[in-house]
């Protein structure tokens, strides 16, 4: 039983640390952004087609200007190119911290974010969100595996 508990444990480390990280670092942007927020229009540049087995997806790229330099950025993922053509249409906004044009996101996620999120809460996410993957990871491993389950 003892293979068992540490490929869990050892995964959920992993996981953890990985949904922290990204976490901790979504607090830092939108703390930054709310010190001294800065908005820019963005220009749709095209949509890009991602394919799988039995699924497509779409992603809207964007770009923004600020002082002279280009920066890039990406909507998440839709099901169907009428999604992507539609968010295209509409005007989009970029927000960012003054003096870090490089680190936006869109407005309209700057704009529904919890303004009470904290390192505690991001943590509790973390374990919540670590503790399943690392278990279905497990499961995963342990059954491709069977000399991990001695």
């Amino acid at each position: 039983m003892k293979k068992p508990f540490l490929t869990l444990l050892v995964t959920f480390v992993g996981f953890f640390a990985a949904f922290v990280s990204m976490n901790i670092k979504k607090i830092d942007t939108h703390s930054a952004i709310a010190k001294a927020p800065v908005f820019v229009l963005a220009t749709p540049e095209g949509i890009t087609k991602k394919t799988k087995k039995l699924s497509t997806s779409y992603q809207v790229n964007y770009t923004y200007a600020v002082d002279g330099a280009t920066y890039k950025i990406d909507t998440d993922w839709v099901k169907t190119v009428e999604q992507a053509e539609k968010m295209a249409s509409e005007p989009v906004q970029v927000a960012f911290a003054a003096g870090k044009p490089d680190n936006g996101i869109f407005k309209t996620e700057y704009d529904t974010h919890d303004r009470s999120e904290s390192v505690w809460g991001a943590l509790l996410m973390a374990a919540g969100m670590g503790l399943v993957a690392a278990a279905g990871f497990t499961l995963v491993l342990l059954w491709k595996f069977p000399w991990l389950r001695r």
